[in-house]
């Protein structure tokens, strides 16, 4: 089993475009106005990388989460809070309901993809 992490980061969501210079970029693709970054980490790398974003992040209603090839890890991170769990959704209240909280929409808190299966780019 591999023990890298890919992460999706929207454009928009980044203070300064920049950083993303310092990332594995895998992939890109457009989606209406936000342009999103697969990246890859390995999971040594998962701290500085994880640090590297969140201090980034702009204000407002923003997270992006690593996840691993099958889904048994799965890392959401916000501005002010770190979850960790696996891709079983049964597994997601309590961080759809801080993201509810921050003012997310449900149906954005899908952390979809969270496999690498699932990936479309």
């Amino acid at each position: 089993m591999s023990k890298e992490f890919h992460a999706i980061i929207v454009d928009k969501s980044l203070k300064d475009l920049s950083i993303l210079n310092q990332l594995h970029i895998i992939g890109k693709i457009k989606d209406g106005g936000w342009e999103l970054f697969k990246i890859s980490v390995p999971e040594e790398g998962i701290e500085e990388t994880k640090k590297l974003i969140k201090e980034n992040l702009t204000e407002g209603s923003w997270y992006y989460h690593f996840y691993n090839e099958n889904g048994s890890k799965l890392i959401i991170v916000f501005r002010e809070k770190t979850f960790e769990t696996d891709n079983n959704p049964e597994n997601w209240d309590e961080i759809i309901s801080y993201g509810q909280s921050i003012n997310i929409p449900k149906e954005q808190l899908d952390f979809c993809p969270n496999t690498f299966a699932q990936e479309k780019y």
